[in-house]
This record gives C-alpha cells, structure tokens and sequence, in this order.
C-alpha cells in the first residue's frame, strides 16, 4: 500500500477537526493553511455567538421525530474554516438555528445577535453583522423562506409577544476560544450533544457519549490544528434510556421535520 503524503495525512487530519472533503481539505493545506483561526474580534465574537446558539438550538433538533437523546444530533455537518467560516446545516437544523441567532425583542428583553441581517445568495445564505460574517452553504431562497416559518411559527407556539429587531448587545467572554471551538466542532460529530460555553477564565465544554475527554485533548493541543485556549473538557456517559412516548408523537408540523436545505449543500469550489 502507497504511503500517504505528508498533504494527504495533514488533510486528514483537518477532516476529523472540520468534516470537510477532500476537495475542500487539500488547496487549504498546500496553502499552508492548517485551520486557520478568525483574525478580527469582531469575527470572534460573531462566531461565538453562532456556538452558543447551535448548542441551545441541538436541544429543539434532538425533540423532532424521530426524538432522541440517545442519537448524535450535530446542528453542523461541516465547517470550512477561512476569513469567515462556511457551515453545512445538518438536516432540520437551519430553523432552530435562525431562531437562536436573529435579533428580536421579547417582553422588552433583547434576544438573538444585535445588528444581524440576512443577505441572500443564489446557493447560500449569509449572516452578517456588517464587519463579521458567517455563510450557512446550501441555503438557498426556498430553504431560507422555509426556516423562516419555523421561526414565526416558533414564536407563535411560545404565545409570547415579539418585535423583529433589538437583539442581545453583549460581548461573549474569551470569545476567540468559542471561535476555535466552533471552527473545530466536528470533533464532537459522534456525541450525543454539545454544550460549551464560557466558564471563568476560559470555556467549558461537556458531551455525553462519542470521544473520549482524552481524544478530544490531544486534538486540541495538536501543535498545528489544536488551540492554545484555556478550554475544560467533561465527557458524560450516553444516556441510556430515550425520551418518553408522548415526546416522539408530538405533531410537529410537517415541513420542519423534513431537510430544510437545498439538498445537498455544495462543497466543490466556494460558490454563492
């Protein structure tokens, strides 16, 4: 059997970070690039954020038929890191998602990001808060109309009073180390759920069930895709016993139960 280049095992490596292909991998590493972190505060901050919400959003995923916490429910299947960071939507995540992230406020209280606003592209859709940004690849017109309903339909079932706009305006604490963990979030694929979240003087990150707590480790102090950030890592046992019955028969409208994307999202070359 042919041995592997040194750009073939550094790609691989990378896919156990990010989920990529290899097409993706490959031009990042010969680029010298091995995973690239966010180089403004402002893109720290931005994606941060979008951590905090896809743990919060993960919990509502994990809810819809077949509802299981017993089942790996990743909000990413991919993120190919760069200058702003691209993420591939698991199926019936990009709702939830929407949710958590767009400013609205509620009873007088800000909720989602400040500022954020949507700009479509024919294969993708983009949030930006005008100097940070993230692309959600595959989402295109259609699928952003369809999240959208879950958001207003969100917000009808809740019988709480909103007004679009308005939004949280506050820093997230050590913000660059929710970047790196966002931009590495595959390392958690395999777990049943992922909460992080900034604890101290650093973050704190729990799973249950997948890699182990020294797994996770040693990718994270990996001399070339790890991270230097002070990050505490807790690895649960999977649950054992599923959600109940009645939880599995709740009639969620059928359209939020089915893939929201535009199919496949594209991971050729970057196209929007």
């Amino acid at each position: 059997m042919a041995r592997l280049s040194t750009t073939d095992q550094l790609a691989d490596l990378r896919r156990t970070y990010t989920g990529e292909n290899l097409s993706q991998v490959v031009p990042a590493v010969r680029d010298g690039e091995p995973l690239p972190d966010a180089t403004t505060e402002a893109q720290r901050q931005l994606e941060a954020k979008v951590l905090l919400a896809a743990c919060t959003a993960a919990s509502v995923v994990q809810l819809m038929p077949p509802a299981s916490i017993t089942t790996p429910t990743p909000v990413f299947r991919t993120v190919e890191p760069g200058e702003a960071v691209r993420l591939h939507l698991a199926p019936r995540a990009l709702g939830p998602l929407l949710f958590e992230l767009l400013p609205r406020t509620e009873d007088g209280y800000g909720m989602g990001v400040a500022g954020l606003t949507h700009v479509q592209h024919r294969r993708s859709a983009e949030l930006t808060t005008g100097d940070a940004s993230v692309v959600l690849a595959g989402v295109d017109q259609a699928a952003w109309e369809q999240g959208m309903r879950y958001v207003r339909w969100m917000h009808d079932f809740r019988g709480v009073e909103y007004t679009d706009g308005g939004g949280l305006d506050e820093d997230v604490a050590k913000a660059a180390t929710g970047s790196a963990l966002l931009r590495r979030v595959h390392l958690w694929h395999d777990a049943c759920w992922l909460r992080a979240l900034p604890l101290g003087d650093g973050w704190f990150v729990e799973w249950p069930g997948g890699p182990s707590e020294t797994d996770v480790r040693a990718k994270l102090d990996h001399p070339r895709f790890g991270t230097r950030h002070e990050i505490s890592l807790h690895r649960g046992e999977a649950p054992t016993q599923d959600v109940d019955r009645a939880m599995r028969s709740y009639p969620w409208p059928e359209e939020f139960v089915s893939v929201i994307t535009a199919g496949e999202p594209d991971q050729g070359p970057v196209r929007r």
